[in-house]
């Protein structure tokens, strides 16, 4: 009796020996190619590191947002956490079939919930068969699909000759015949027919297969696209803890004195070790594809297959580099535009972050496709003929518009709006006006609402006038990132000079890069949203909506102000607040809003190919029935009055602030 378990023995050994080396070795290499990339500091913020392991990984809360894929997706994962106790019992039955785990092993709750989970993996393929054979959604187009019905055929072969070796060892008295693993007890029933002689072969025969199907599992991992089932826990824990509109800084020294500069990513080599792993961990299930505005209306950008596309690459290329660190030889580098990526592409991308709003494992869709901006705008000089205005008159006028600074606080004449001279002082609060709500003449009508609306409210406030420029927001989403950081520096040193404490802004992008961004430049000041502070100016009594508009308003969340910095209620409460509103949402609102289409510096960008993104939201706003398309930002006002133009069943488009500006002063 002994010897036959000391040879079952030696071979699970040797079996587990050889699958833990094999999968050893792919990890290693994986893991090489990984550290090909450049380093990314993601350390610190322990405590929501893990609880969005905690939410987002063990609780499945990403995905569940979309609850038939996502029930199907938790029932194969949480199945499979408690199915490791059940490897670990057929690891010791295929030497001992009496074997159970120590302490745990044979009690009735353990047995229960083995058995249920197991069904409830066996539930979870059926339901992924029928989204992709019957549902056949479009996000799916594109992926690897043979390498998922490959997957999930092992995942049934390990629940079946699971269940198939628990009914043999009840039939033959290994294991109790009992009410709590209802499942194995039923199999067992099924086999009843059988000779003792066959119902041993037939346990011998599931056990052997069990374990040689999840030893084979192990070693095909590192090769398949369910690579994220070992790699998605890790990047959502590296995930950035930053709100997801900070982009990481480039630390450009052009004199540097090795004469190595990073001018974005060029070649594989070149991506972040977190934006490496993040095409390891993508699921290919397409969420991104779905949300994502340029997609959506036509455009050849598609976030799943760019990190695809990347991915391939990368295995494609990674070995030839580490082969060629080895042996001290060069590999003539690929560049990834166009060569991998085609460079519409790249342009396409309006920096939403639905893509990131979106992914169950925290892919950073955005900042991959900035560091390939960065590479064509900083090194190769390449972006679009239109684009390149901008960034000149960026250069020369600090400001997009190309106009005067001379002329940035005229929209403020007969306002009475005082402006910080150098030297002096900010007061309570200062307004950062931006350069769209200085220069472009249906913006202005915000800024002006905002003056009216806070000297109605008794808020001690100035401008800087023509001392500020633009923070830059373009120029970093665009990629030029030398003229963003030179642009932040001046700003910076302003706004210190001014000893400013809190700053407002009306524009989401102004909001986002002063919020965000500026403290890595020494910035070190409060940022609000001007939606922010009428809420709260509304709430405390010192700001009071008066006359009634009698009309419905469908309110447009921003990009940068919504996914990119959780703020939906505010602006919402700030509407409710007007006597005489109705409000209704669009279908796509909140956290799934449909960008306008000018983010990622998009704004100075022509949209040749496909849809206009403003067309497709200015047509879902009009599907509300509303008589007014509220907005909070003035890239959104410019771009939806502009897509509003060509339609009679459209109303106004006004910013939160003017609305709230024509409430007060109705009599």
């Amino acid at each position: 009796m002994l010897a036959p378990m000391l040879v079952r023995a030696a071979v699970l050994l040797l079996l587990v020996g050889a699958a833990f080396a094999l999968a050893a070795r792919r990890a290693r290499e994986l893991t090489r190619m990984v550290r090909l990339g450049r380093p990314a500091d993601r350390s610190g913020d322990l405590s929501r590191r893990v609880g969005r392991e905690a939410t987002e990984v063990l609780g499945q809360r990403k995905l569940l947002q979309r609850f038939g894929p996502g029930f199907m997706h938790a029932l194969i994962f949480w199945g499979f956490l408690i199915l490791l106790t059940t490897i670990l019992e057929v690891g010791g039955q295929v030497v001992d079939p009496a074997f159970e785990l120590p302490i745990v092993g044979g009690t009735a709750w353990l047995g229960f919930l083995q058995d249920l989970l197991a069904l409830g993996v066996l539930f979870g393929i059926a339901i992924a068969l029928t989204i992709r054979l019957v549902q056949r959604p479009e996000r799916f187009v594109g992926s690897h699909g043979t390498d998922a019905y490959r997957i999930l055929g092992l995942i049934f072969w390990i629940v079946a000759t699971l269940f198939l070796a628990r009914g043999a060892r009840i039939a033959l008295g290994y294991a109790p015949e009992t009410w709590w693993t209802p499942v194995s007890t039923t199999v067992a029933a099924g086999l009843g027919w059988m000779s003792e002689g066959v119902q041993r072969a037939t346990m011998w025969t599931a056990l052997w297969v069990h374990l040689l199907i999840i030893l084979g599992f192990l070693v095909y991992l590192g090769y398949s696209k369910h690579l994220h089932i070992a790699t998605s826990a890790i990047n959502v824990w590296l995930a950035n803890t930053r709100p997801r509109g900070t982009l990481a800084p480039l630390k450009i020294d052009l004199e540097a004195a090795d004469g190595e500069v990073y001018l974005g990513a060029a070649t594989i080599a070149d991506l972040t070790r977190k934006e490496a792993l993040d095409l390891y961990a993508c699921t290919e299930c397409g969420r991104c594809q779905s949300a994502c505005p340029a997609w959506n209306t036509g455009k050849p950008l598609s976030p799943k297959l760019l990190v695809m596309n990347l991915r391939d690459h990368l295995f494609e290329q990674g070995p030839r580099l580490l082969e060629a660190a080895r042996n001290g030889a060069e590999v003539e580098p690929v560049p990834l535009v166009p060569d991998v990526v085609d460079e519409e592409v790249v342009w396409a991308c309006t920096t939403c972050g639905a893509c990131m709003q979106e992914c169950p494992v925290d892919i950073e869709h955005v900042d991959t496709i900035v560091d390939l901006r960065r590479n064509l705008v900083m090194a190769e000089s390449r972006f679009p003929s239109e684009a390149g205005a901008m960034l000149r008159n960026l250069e020369s006028a600090n400001n997009p518009w190309g106009l005067a600074q001379s002329s940035r606080a005229d929209w403020a004449e007969g306002l009475g709006v005082r402006v910080i001279e150098e030297g002096e002082r900010a007061p309570e609060y200062l307004y950062w006006v931006g350069c769209a709500g200085s220069f472009d003449d249906r913006a202005k009508e915000i800024s002006r609402s905002v003056v009216r609306l806070l000297d109605r409210a008794g808020v001690s406030f100035a401008i800087l006038g023509p001392r500020e420029l633009c923070t830059g927001d373009p120029a970093r989403r665009i990629g030029n990132e030398y003229l963003f950081q030179t642009l932040a520096e001046q700003n910076v040193e302003t706004l210190a000079g001014a000893e400013v404490t809190t700053v407002i802004a009306n524009c989401p992008h102004c909001f986002n890069t002063l919020r965000n961004e500026y403290p890595d430049y020494g910035g070190r000041f409060e940022v609000v949203h001007h939606t922010q502070l009428f809420a709260r100016l509304v709430a405390e009594g010192r700001l009071r909506p008066g006359g009634r508009l009698q009309e419905t308003i469908a309110y447009h969340d921003p990009c940068y102000l919504g996914r990119h910095n959780d703020v939906y209620r505010d602006p919402r409460r700030a509407l409710a607040s007007i006597p005489g509103v109705d409000t209704v949402e669009m279908p796509r609102h909140g956290e799934r809003a449909l960008c306008c289409g000018a983010g990622g510096a998009r704004m100075w960008m022509e949209e040749r190919i496909g849809k206009r993104i403003n067309q497709e939201r200015v047509e879902e706003a009009a599907s509300t029935g509303a008589d007014t398309i509220a907005v909070s930002c003035p890239y959104c006002l410019i771009m939806l009055d502009d897509g509003a133009q060509a339609r009679t069943d459209v109303g106004r488009v006004e910013d939160l602030a003017q609305i709230l500006d024509r409430s007060a002063r109705v009599p």
